[in-house]
C-alpha cells in the first residue's frame, strides 16, 4: 500500500512527458507536410509553454496638472533726460591736458620761410657810393641811395635855418643855425640812412635822431671846413623821420656849438630786394621752477633761405648829347659834344658797371650783361635815366640836348 503511494508522483511526471513527446511529434508531422507542399516556407519555431509564473508590472502613469503662471504685462514709463547747461568754465572737449616744458640751453631756430622766385636778401644794405644820385633829378619811388639836399621841399627848420654858400658842398649850399632849441626834421621811406653835415672850427656837438631815440651823437669840430658823414644807420622798412638839433655841447677846441646841414642821404630796397638785418640773441636766466627735464639728443639741420638769382640778361644803351644850336629840339650831326663820360650803374648800390665818352657826334654805346636794375647817369650834366627791362639785347637809346643859351665853352 505504501509503495504505491510513493510510485504516483513518478508516474505523473512521465505522463507530462509522454504528453510533450507527442505534441513533438504531431508537429513534427504537421510540419512535414506543409514542407511538401511549399518548398520555401522555412519551419517555424514553436513556442512551448514556460513553467515561469509571470509577476504583473505596474508603470506610473504622469498626468499634467494645469497651474496657473503670472505674466509680465508692459507699461507705458516716462523717462527724464538731462538738458545740456553751456558753461563759461572750459571742459574736455576744449582741452585735455596743457604740459609746459622748460629746456635751458636748448635754442630752438625758426623754421625757413620761402621767398617768392627773384627776391634777393641783403643783411645789410651796400655802402653808398659817391656821388649819389639828387632825388630833384628822379622819379618816386627812389630805389637805391639818393641824395636829399638841404634845401629838399620836406627838409623843415623849426626856427629857420641860415643858407650858407659853400664850394665843397654837394649842391654848393648847406644850412646853419647857432639856436640851441632849433631842430630840422625830414620826413623819409627807406632801409637805411646817412647825414652829410657842416664840419668847422666854430661847430658844436649834435644829436642824429630818428623815430624818438637818438642814435648817434656827432662832434662837428674841425680845423677847417669840411662836409664829412655820420655811419650809416640801418633801420626797419617803412616811414621814418630824421631829427637833428644841437646840444649846447661842444669840443674844448671849438669857437661856438653852430650846427650845420649839407644833404640826407637815404636808401631805399627796391621790390626785388629784402633787407634782413641778423637778430641778436639775448638770453636771460630765470628762477622759474622747471615742470620738465628734457635732453635734445639730435635735431634736423635748419634749412637757410637761398635767394633765386634772376638769369642776367643783355643790357645795350646808346647815348646821344648835343648842344642844340639851332634850337630846333633834335641832335643834328654837328651838334654833338665830345669827352662828356657816360655811366651805367646798379639803382640799388650806386655802384658802377660800365662807363664810355661821347665821340665827336656826341655818341656814347655802352653794353654789359646783369640781372640788377640800372640806371644811366651822366655826372657832369647831373642827369639820370632809368633802364626798362625790356627785350634783352634790345638797344634803348637815350637824348640830352643841351639849351642854346649855355656856352659850348664850358662843356668839357
Amino acid at each position: 500500500m505504501t509503495r504505491r503511494r510513493r510510485l504516483r508522483p513518478h508516474m505523473a511526471l512521465w505522463s507530462v512527458l509522454c504528453a510533450i513527446c507527442l505534441t513533438v511529434l504531431a508537429l513534427v508531422e504537421q510540419a512535414a507536410l506543409t514542407g511538401s507542399q511549399t518548398v520555401s516556407a522555412l519551419p517555424t519555431l514553436a513556442v512551448l509553454p514556460s513553467i515561469t509564473p509571470t509577476l504583473p508590472t505596474h508603470t506610473p502613469t504622469v498626468t499634467a496638472t494645469p497651474t496657473a503662471t503670472p505674466t509680465a504685462t508692459p507699461s507705458a514709463t516716462w523717462t527724464t533726460s538731462p538738458t545740456l547747461i553751456p558753461s563759461a568754465t572750459p571742459t574736455l572737449s576744449e582741452r585735455v591736458l596743457v604740459v609746459t616744458a622748460i629746456m635751458p640751453g636748448v635754442v630752438a631756430m625758426p623754421a625757413a620761410t620761402e621767398l617768392p622766385p627773384g627776391i634777393t636778401v641783403l643783411y645789410a644794405p651796400p655802402p653808398p657810393v659817391e656821388p649819389l644820385i639828387a632825388a630833384t633829378m628822379a622819379q618816386p619811388p627812389y630805389t637805391g641811395w639818393h641824395r636829399f639836399e638841404s634845401d629838399y621841399p620836406t627838409v623843415r627848420y623849426v626856427p629857420a635855418w641860415t643858407p650858407r654858400l659853400a664850394q665843397s658842398a654837394s649842391e654848393g649850399q648847406y644850412h646853419r643855425t647857432e639856436d640851441l632849441n632849433s631842430r630840422t626834421s625830414f620826413a623819409f621811406i627807406g632801409e637805411a640812412v646817412q647825414v652829410r653835415y657842416a664840419a668847422a672850427p666854430n661847430m658844436g656837438i649834435f644829436e642824429l635822431i630818428v623815430d624818438g631815440q637818438v642814435l648817434e651823437t656827432v662832434d662837428a669840430y674841425a680845423p677847417a671846413l669840411a662836409f664829412p658823414v655820420t655811419g650809416v644807420q640801418v633801420l626797419p622798412s617803412g616811414p621814418h623821420v630824421l631829427e637833428i638839433g644841437p646840444t649846447g655841447r661842444k669840443n674844448r677846441a671849438s669857437a661856438g656849438a653852430v650846427v650845420g646841414l649839407d644833404a640826407v642821404h637815404v636808401f631805399q630796397a627796391d621790390a626785388h630786394t629784402l633787407i634782413l638785418p641778423p637778430s641778436v640773441l639775448t638770453v636771460t636766466p630765470t628762477t622759474t621752477p622747471r615742470s620738465a627735464e628734457f635732453e635734445l639728443v639730435a635735431a634736423p639741420p635748419t634749412t637757410q633761405p637761398t635767394a633765386s638769382p634772376i638769369p642776367p640778361r643783355q643790357v645795350s644803351v646808346a647815348v646821344v648829347i648835343a648842344y642844340d644850336e639851332n634850337r630846333n629840339r633834335a641832335a643834328d650831326p654837328a651838334e654833338g659834344v665830345r669827352g662828356v663820360t657816360v655811366r651805367v650803374v646798379e639803382s640799388t648800390t650806386n655802384r658802377p658797371l660800365a662807363s664810355s665818352v661821347t665821340d665827336g657826334s656826341g655818341f656814347a654805346a655802352l653794353e654789359l650783361e646783369t640781372d640788377a636794375p640800372l640806371q644811366v647817369v651822366v655826372p657832369y650834366f647831373d642827369k639820370v635815366w632809368a633802364v626798362g627791362r625790356g627785350r634783352s639785347g634790345a638797344t634803348e637809346t637815350f637824348t640830352l640836348l643841351i639849351p642854346a643859351a649855355n656856352q659850348p665853352g664850358l662843356i668839357p
